[in-house]
C-alpha cells in the first residue's frame, strides 16, 4: 500500500538532498583480480547521482593528512558514505609493523565517523545519515565495533541487524556490489539474512533518498527541508538583493545613526526578514498545511480514549470515547473560532460526546491536548514532546555556538551560585546593555523566578518550569563591571562543569548563564511586570466605582 504521506516526504526531501560524499581508497583504481569485492567505480557512482540531479564528491585518501582533510568535508555533506577497509601508501604509515596497521579494517573510517560525531554531540540536534558501504562480508561484525565505539562518545545509541542509530543520527552498514546492474549478486548467500543488504550503484541514490526520508518524515522536518531547499533555490536572487553596490548606501545609514553599531545589528534583521518574506511568497506553509491529513492517515489510530472532569483538585474519568482520525481531521478544519466551541461541536458530531459533558472536560483536554495526537504506546513521552516544542518557540539560545560567550542582555536568564533555585531574568533592554567604557560599572534589572509546578512562564533547558515573581519590591539591580573592549558583560567559562558564569563586581554571590529567551517573549515579560507596576490602588466610595466608566 501506497503511504502518501512518506511519498509527499520523499518529493521534500529529495528537493533538499544535494550532497553525497564517497571516501574510498579503490574510487580510482579500476578494477583488480586479486579483490574485486572492494573495488569502487567512481564514474558509476557519479552518473548514477547525476540522473537524479544530485552532486556527488568522491573522494580518494592516500595519506593520514587526506583523512584529515575530508573530516571538514564530512561535516558539509548531507549524506556521507564511507569504505571500511581504507589502505593509505605505506609511506605515510608510521609503524607499519604495529598491530593496528596490519589490518586497515574500520581504522581510519571509524576516525571519520567519530569526529562527526564529536561535532553532533556539540551541536545537540544536528541530523546526519552515514553509510558504511564496504567489500566486506561480515556487516554484523562491523555494526557491532561501530556501536562499541560510538557509545563511549554517546551512550544510549541503538544497534539493530547492520545499524546504529540515535534521535538524530543513522549509520547503515551495507555491501558493495561487485556484479553489473543486471545481474544477480550472490556472494553474501552464506551470510544468513544478508542478501537485503547488497546495495547496488545504480540503486544507490533511490537507498539514500528512502533512507533520509524515514529520519525526516515529519511535518516539522518536512517544513525545515522545504524552507532550507528555497534558501538554497534562492540563494543567488538573496545574494543580489544584498549587493556589494549597496554599501555606500550602508555605510551612509551606519554614519548618521548615534549608535553606529546597531547598523550591524540591523544587516541581521534585513537578512532574517528577507527570509521570512521569502518563505511566505513560496508558500512553504501551504504545503505543510495540505499534508497534514496524510500525516494523520498514517500516524494516528483508531482507540478509546477517556474524557476527564475536575473534581477537587484531580481529574477522573466521566466518559470514554472513539479518538478516530475523522475526529482529528474535523478538529484541525474546523472554521469555528472559539475554541471551546470547537471542541464541543467537534467531539459531539465525530465522537458522540455531549455538548455539556465536553465544557466540563475542555479545561483537562486544553492543558493536555497532545496526548490526542499520539497513539496510547507514545503517549508516555507527552510532556517531552511539549517541552522540546515550547523550548524551540521561546528559547533563543539553541543556536548558540559551543565557541560563543553569552552575553547579558534582555532575555538573559541566570541562576545564582550561592542561593539553591534562585532564577533571575534581565530586563535590561538592549541600548543599555552595550557599549559600556571598560572598566565601568553598569547596574542591570532582574526579575526573580521561582519553580513552580503548575503555570510557568520560563522553561528551561532541563525542563524546569520558573514564574516570574510580581511583587514590585522584588525586583533586584546587580552591578557588572565591564572587563573587555567590546563594551558588554560577558560570562566566563568554569572549565570545571562546562557552565557559563556572569560575575558580578561583589565576589559574595555569581551567577550561571541558564538560557537566552527571544526577543518578543522578554519584552512581553517586561510588558506585563510595568503593567502591574502601574496599577492604582485607593480608597474611593464603592457606589462611584461602579458607575466609572
Amino acid at each position: 500500500m501506497i503511504n502518501p504521506f512518506f511519498e509527499k516526504s520523499k518529493e521534500i526531501a529529495n528537493s533538499f538532498l544535494q550532497s553525497i560524499v564517497f571516501i574510498d581508497d579503490k574510487a580510482y583504481a579500476g578494477v583488480t583480480l586479486e579483490d574485486p569485492n572492494h573495488d569502487f567505480n567512481a564514474q558509476k557512482v557519479s552518473l548514477a547521482f547525476a540522473k537524479e540531479k544530485k552532486i556527488c564528491g568522491v573522494y580518494q585518501p592516500k595519506t593520514k593528512q587526506d583523512i584529515e582533510d575530508f573530516k571538514c568535508i564530512t561535516k558539509k555533506a548531507d549524506v556521507i558514505i564511507l569504505d571500511w577497509k581504507i589502505i593509505l601508501l605505506e609511506a605515510d604509515i608510521e609503524d607499519p609493523n604495529a598491530d593496528d596497521d596490519d589490518d586497515p579494517r574500520g581504522i581510519y573510517t571509524l576516525d571519520i565517523i567519530k569526529n562527526i560525531f564529536l561535532d553532533i554531540s556539540k551541536s545537540k540536534e544536528s541530523l546526519k545519515l552515514i553509510i558504511v558501504y564496504t567489500g566486506e562480508t561480515d556487516l554484523n561484525e562491523i555494526t557491532t565495533q561501530i556501536f562499541t565505539e560510538l557509545n563511549e562518545i554517546k551512550p544510549g545509541l541503538k544497534k539493530e541487524s547492520c545499524k546504529v542509530s540515535s534521535n538524530n543520527t543513522k549509520i547503515l552498514i551495507r555491501a558493495k556490489s561487485s556484479v553489473e546492474d543486471d545481474e544477480v549478486d550472490n556472494k553474501f548467500n552464506h551470510i544468513v539474512g544478508l542478501n537485503d543488504k547488497i546495495v547496488k550503484y545504480k540503486d544507490l541514490p533511490n537507498f539514500i533518498l528512502d533512507e533520509f526520508t524515514m529520519m525526516t518524515s515529519g511535518l516539522l522536518s518536512n517544513f525545515a527541508l522545504l524552507s532550507l531547499a528555497t534558501l538554497r533555490q534562492n540563494s543567488s536572487k538573496i545574494l543580489g538583493l544584498f549587493s556589494k553596490n549597496l554599501d555606500s548606501a550602508y555605510l551612509s545609514h551606519k554614519a548618521l545613526l548615534p549608535s553606529q553599531e546597531d547598523a550591524e545589528d540591523l544587516l541581521i534583521e534585513l537578512f532574517g526578514d528577507s527570509i521570512s518574506d521569502l518563505l511566505f511568497y513560496n508558500k512553504t506553509n501551504d504545503v505543510i498545511r495540505d499534508i497534514i491529513p496524510d500525516w494523520v492517515e498514517v500516524n494516528i489510530n483508531e482507540e478509546v480514549h477517556e474524557l476527564l472532569n475536575k473534581i477537587g483538585k484531580g481529574y477522573v474519568p466521566i466518559e470514554n470515547f472513539k479518538r478516530s482520525q475523522s475526529l482529528i481531521n474535523e478538529l484541525l478544519q474546523s472554521p469555528i473560532k472559539d475554541i471551546s466551541k470547537r471542541y464541543a461541536e467537534t467531539f459531539n458530531k465525530e465522537a458522540g460526546v455531549s455538548k455539556s459533558k465536553m465544557k466540563d472536560s475542555y479545561e483537562h483536554i486544553s492543558l493536555s491536548n497532545t496526548v490526542l495526537f499520539l497513539n496510547k504506546e507514545e503517549q508516555i513521552n507527552r510532556e517531552e514532546i511539549d517541552k522540546k516544542f515550547s523550548k524551540l518557540a521561546h528559547h533563543k539560545s539553541l543556536f548558540i555556538p559551543n565557541d560563543i560567550i553569552p552575553k547579558l542582555t534582555l532575555g538573559t536568564v541566570i541562576k545564582s551560585t550561592t542561593i539553591n533555585d534562585k532564577y533571575y531574568i534581565c530586563i535590561q533592554q538592549k541600548c543599555d546593555s552595550v557599549r559600556i567604557p571598560y572598566g565601568s560599572e553598569r547596574k542591570f534589572l532582574f526579575i526573580p523566578l521561582v519553580l513552580s509546578e503548575a503555570k510557568f512562564d520560563i522553561l528551561t533547558p532541563e525542563g524546569l518550569k520558573l514564574k516570574k515573581v510580581k511583587d514590585s519590591f522584588s525586583i533586584r539591580t546587580i552591578k557588572f563591571v565591564c572587563q573587555n573592549d567590546q563594551g558588554v558583560i560577558k560570562a566566563e567559562l568554569n572549565e570545571d562543569v562546562g557552565t557559563f558564569i556572569f560575575k558580578q563586581k561583589y565576589e559574595d554571590e555569581y551567577f550561571e548563564w541558564v538560557l537566552d529567551l527571544k526577543d518578543l517573549h522578554s519584552q512581553r515579560i517586561i510588558t506585563e511586570y510595568t503593567s502591574q507596576l502601574s496599577r492604582v490602588g485607593l480608597d474611593e466610595s464603592e457606589w462611584h466605582r461602579r458607575f466609572l466608566s
